[in-house]
């Protein structure tokens, strides 16, 4: 693949609208991104260049989380493949404006306090069991024993950082291993 990958740091210039594609059952979100490269003048005073602007297109389920997550003025990262749109204008002059096919977006948290919750996806089966995903998507009922998708059992027994009961008590390690939605 050839494709141009590119990471943009900046500010929402719109806030992002889920749109629905009903024949396709596909939701896609739009957003404005605009950074501007600050550098150093003659004068040894900080300058801010000019402002580029992006539109930033995300799919799926990232375009669920997009917008509930992100709005106009949010200081964002966002990393994708770098597009070029063009069309007619209603001036009939032939327009272009670069796109960033998203592969991840996130508030900037160098810039100011931020708040994450994950979102877990359950599906069932018929017989009401969760199920995980396998191969190429198909379902199948999640059972005692199978691999943690978030490795939790890992982190409760220190191999992968020591993560172990109360954070007073080093001692206490009531409550390893419960699994549950954590605000971080």
């Amino acid at each position: 693949m050839n494709d141009v990958t590119v990471t943009v740091s900046g500010n929402t210039g719109s806030t992002p609208v889920l749109h629905l594609n009903a024949a396709k059952n596909l939701e896609w979100t739009t957003f404005r991104v605009a950074t501007s490269r600050r550098y150093m003048n003659e004068n040894g005073d900080w300058t801010d260049g000019p402002t580029l602007w992006f539109t930033v297109k995300a799919w799926r389920a990232a375009a669920a989380n997009v917008v509930e997550s992100v709005h106009k003025g949010v200081p964002v990262v966002v990393t994708g493949r770098l597009d070029v749109d063009e069309w007619t204008g209603p001036d009939g002059q032939q327009r272009t404006g670069l796109v960033i096919h998203a592969t991840a977006v996130g508030v900037d948290a160098t810039r100011g306090k931020v708040g994450f919750t994950r979102v877990v996806h359950h599906d069932t089966v018929p017989d009401g069991a969760p199920v995980t995903r396998v191969g190429s998507g198909e379902l199948a009922a999640a059972r005692p024993g199978d691999a943690d998708p978030f490795a939790l059992d890992a982190l409760a027994s220190g191999s992968a950082g020591d993560v172990r009961g109360d954070e007073d008590d080093p001692g206490d390690d009531a409550g390893v291993g419960q699994r549950e939605l954590v605000n971080a």
